[in-house]
């Protein structure tokens, strides 16, 4: 029997950048990157049975036994890829790096018949074609120095000027254009800069005055004494009203496929819920042109050479104009992990949102409490109910666990989907969520 195995590292961008680059300004956060480095168990919404999926740590068994009593048949890794040993010594190499180098991968996969088994990675990252080769896995993913150009946010402003679209963006190479434009832009308003290889909010950073930037010139000033590149695109601050996202699949062939549309809300630059769009604003999107804009960009570009997923991100801005293209992320994304929610709702009359909460987690917290919680108030997700609270990850909330003395509280955070009749239905389940994450000993971070 065919089947697909799934795994991938969030945060693809990261293993993108060059190394050679200046960055912005950042708080350094290790229990962030635990977070981060567990979101690969979300992709369990895209398996189908029979499928393997490969995290990048072992999934709590409660999880595990969640997912499967949910309809999610699957196979998945149980082991520890190292040692905790030798974590400290793997701890900035992607998932596909890590099972490139670990004996246990060879054991785990000589129990599937891989030459029947397609590869689906979250992004195409270094390492994901190796890996592929390793294992005969079939594999449909460009060559990487065309995925890394296409995630370059340089390359959305080249977009831009192909589709013929207003652009105010402009790339900014060295210390001194960067004063230059960013000054000239500034006497209009704040001015937005971002990161090539920026996600998540970490690789924005507004500048609202003459005095942030000298500021900002100073800090960059200190990389480049280390020979690091200044680079980076800056744009005029956007009055935006609320971001949404139209999520492609480009065929090898060429075709152009539109798969979902998601409206989002972001916390400053950074993810923080998808909803299903409402049918009215979708028929505004089709009426108004976005969508040819969409398949005209997925034309594009696999005329550079991409195929795969992509997810657009745009805005609709506070005079109600669409601001159609932000920047392309060539890669799944948060919001197609929404739309794969989707797929378990049969009945018309539903609706699905995908929400993180940031929470305190404190050191004795068990996964298993807050399921119990969740399904004692029977707002749980199940199979019977249809409906309800269903959690997407138990690695996100526990991963910074580990090693904490017993009267520490670490970060941690909760992915979970909210599938609801109507918004009075889903502000109640999300009060439940709320009632049973205190209930659980755990405190929401504002």
């Amino acid at each position: 029997m065919n089947f697909a195995l799934h795994c991938g590292s969030f945060e693809a961008e990261r293993y993108w950048r060059d190394s050679r680059l200046a960055s912005i300004p950042a708080i350094q956060n290790i229990q962030t990157k635990k977070i981060t480095d567990s979101m690969d168990e979300l992709l369990f919404v895209f398996c189908k049975t029979g499928d393997l999926l490969l995290t990048r740590h072992v999934m709590d068994s409660v999880q595990h036994d969640y997912i499967r009593s949910i309809g999610y048949d699957i196979h998945m890794n149980r082991n520890p890829w190292f040692t905790a040993e030798r974590e400290s010594e793997i701890d900035h190499l992607n998932v596909f790096e890590i099972m490139n180098l670990s004996d246990v991968t060879d054991q785990l996969l000589s129990c599937f018949s891989l030459e029947k088994a397609t590869l689906e990675a979250f992004a195409a990252i270094p390492g994901t074609l190796a890996f592929a080769q390793k294992y005969h896995l079939a594999s449909h993913y460009p060559e990487q120095n065309i995925v890394q150009r296409i995630n370059a946010k340089s390359y959305s402003l080249e977009m831009r000027d192909r589709l013929n679209l207003p652009n105010v963006g402009r790339v900014v190479e060295g210390r001194e254009q960067l004063l230059a434009i960013t000054r000239e832009m500034l006497c209009d308003g704040a001015v937005l800069l971002k990161d090539e290889f920026g996600v998540s909010g970490k690789g924005n950073f507004v500048i609202h005055s003459e005095k942030a930037l000298l500021r900002l010139i100073k800090y960059l000033d200190k990389q480049a004494a280390q020979e690091k590149l200044i680079r980076f695109v800056v744009e005029p601050l956007l009055d935006r009203k609320f971001d949404f996202s139209c999520q492609l699949y480009i065929h090898e062939s060429g075709e152009v496929q539109l798969v979902s549309f998601q409206q989002l809300d972001n916390h400053g630059y950074a993810f923080g819920a998808s909803h299903t769009m409402s049918e009215s604003f979708k028929a505004h999107l089709y009426a108004s042109g976005y969508t040819d804009q969409m398949l005209e960009i997925g034309s594009l570009l696999y005329q550079d050479g991409y195929f795969g997923d992509v997810c657009i991100d745009s805005m609709i801005l506070q005079d109600g104009s669409i601001e159609p293209l932000v920047e392309i992320n060539a890669r799944k994304s948060m919001s197609l992990i929404k739309h794969g929610v989707d797929s378990l709702i049969s009945n018309p009359q539903l609706h699905s949102s995908l929400v993180q909460f940031n929470l305190e987690v404190p050191a004795r917290f068990q996964y298993e409490h807050l399921l119990q919680n969740l399904n004692q108030q029977q707002i749980l997700y199940t199979k019977e109910r249809g409906m309800g609270i269903l959690p997407l990850s138990s690695g996100t909330l526990i991963s910074s666990l580990t090693n904490h003395n017993l009267n520490e509280r670490t970060m941690g955070r909760l992915y979970f989907a909210v599938i609801y009749e109507s918004q009075q239905h889903m502000q109640n389940l999300v009060a439940g969520v709320n009632q049973s994450l205190l209930d659980s000993g755990l405190n929401l971070i504002k």
